[in-house]
């Protein structure tokens, strides 16, 4: 029984390396790159199964797998979204802030900045 359940554990993270990791994905000529690649996902794994245990979760990764991945997307689509944003309000600059001194301006842009910039921190360092 004990060397089935090791066994399975086993079983359990090929699959989910596969599914969910992109193990075996890969495409080079190199073996050290296919080393490589199979180490950092097994490093990637290793790294969720870290954050179940400091979450005090059992169960399987995928679950968390998922929650994480839509977390990073959230994170890109605003840091994406304010360099849009950004980008407009400097490209429109003497239209909607007449009368505001350029540098108060990138001031004002730069503590907004920074703000999303924190908050992004935080957000990526509740695992």
């Amino acid at each position: 029984m004990s060397y089935y359940a090791r066994r399975w554990a086993i079983e359990v993270f090929f699959k989910d390396a596969k599914q969910m990791l992109y193990m075996a994905k890969e495409q080079s000529n190199n073996f050290d790159a296919l080393i490589a690649c199979h180490s950092l996902v097994m490093i990637r794994y290793l790294l969720l199964v870290y954050i179940l245990g400091k979450r005090q979760m059992s169960g399987p990764v995928g679950p968390l797998f998922r929650e994480l991945s839509d977390d990073q997307n959230v994170l890109v689509v605003a840091q994406s979204l304010w360099e849009k944003v950004k980008e407009l309000l400097l490209g429109s600059r003497q239209v909607l802030c007449y009368g505001i001194e350029p540098d108060v301006m990138n001031y004002i842009l730069d503590i907004i900045e920074k703000t999303i910039i924190d908050q992004m921190s935080i957000a990526s360092a509740k695992l």
